[in-house]
């Protein structure tokens, strides 16, 4: 089972960095386009600012997920390393993961109301939830998978993986 869950959370990882970076030159290729059709050709591309606001909403979701998966998130050391920075990174980890719960819990009303809002200058408009709160619940259910599985696999080898 460890090893399934670990391959799983491994190509999860791979598959969201690649995103990322396609994310990235999206992004930077939509306003370069923009800037070149604004002051060049002097007829600016309408949807193209959303656009970039949609991709920058997504990279900085899918890149929170890389971060707590890869443990590259800002950390401050107010204990040396031991057995009390070990206990305060599992309780850190479980009280993370039931936040993150408890916001998915209650997040159903919320995605009902943006389903019946729409985006107003793309040339397809689409809901709103689509680029805000779904991709938030895949964010804060990759970070649970591999929290937890940080928390049960590797913690019980010894490993300090909150680093």
């Amino acid at each position: 089972m460890q090893s399934i869950l670990k391959k799983l959370i491994t190509g999860l990882g791979k598959i969201e960095m690649a995103v990322c970076v396609m994310l990235i030159g999206l992004i930077v290729l939509t306003i370069i386009f923009q800037i070149i059709a604004r002051y060049i050709f002097n007829s600016p591309v309408p949807w193209m600012e959303e656009a970039a606001t949609i991709g920058f909403i997504f990279l900085t979701l899918i890149s929170a997920s890389v971060v707590a998966r890869e443990k590259r998130h800002i950390l401050v050391d107010l204990f040396p390393r031991g057995p009390v920075s070990k206990a305060l990174g599992v309780v850190m980890l479980i009280i993370t993961v039931m936040t993150l719960v408890a916001i998915l819990a209650n997040i159903a009303p919320i995605v009902k109301v943006e389903l019946r809002r729409e985006t107003i200058s793309l040339p397809y408009n689409f809901p709103i939830a689509f680029y805000n709160t779904i991709p938030l619940v895949y964010c804060f259910c990759s970070i649970i998978l591999s929290s937890l599985y940080d928390l049960i696999y590797e913690r019980k080898d010894e490993k300090e993986a909150v680093v």
